[in-house]
């Protein structure tokens, strides 16, 4: 009985358990769903699919790099206005070395397609990032409503 007890327990636990809880990011699953969302919005060939989403992987994975080093700078207490000089040149260097790493990798994009197809590409790869950071800040980071803080 009392292991039957136990298991309903369980279950009635389990069942309680919000259906929005907490959720991982997986960047596969995004990754798809953003390859999805520009296949259905360009007219693009297989082989231009796969040019096209080879070169903006490598672009996506460089930028991370550096977004990771802007990041960072960003937990540092500076104590000294010659530190906060230094770091803040050192954002601003990072950001050029950024945009320095798109040009560079929409130039290759650019000899491998057509740039109407690289441009709604990379329009549409924009615009599906910004529907998703928009629905996360809407709707938590869970997928339900966001809980107002008291």
């Amino acid at each position: 009985m009392k292991t039957i007890l136990t298991i309903i327990t369980l279950l009635l636990t389990f069942a309680a358990q919000p259906a929005h809880a907490e959720r991982k990011f997986d960047p596969e699953a995004y990754r798809q769903e953003q390859r999805q969302y520009i296949r259905d919005h360009v007219t693009i060939t297989d082989a231009e699919a796969q040019k096209f989403f080879a070169l903006y992987d490598e672009m996506r994975a460089a930028e991370r790099a550096l977004f990771s080093k802007i990041r960072h700078g960003r937990k540092i207490k500076f104590d000294t206005d010659e530190e906060c000089r230094k770091a803040l040149l050192g954002k601003d260097n990072l950001e050029l070395e950024l945009k320095k790493l798109q040009i560079k990798h929409h130039e290759k994009m650019l000899k491998a397609l057509p740039a109407r197809i690289v441009m709604q590409c990379l329009f549409h790869a924009e615009d599906f990032d910004r529907q998703k950071f928009r629905h996360a800040a809407q709707h938590g980071r869970g997928g339900g409503p966001k809980q107002q803080k008291k």
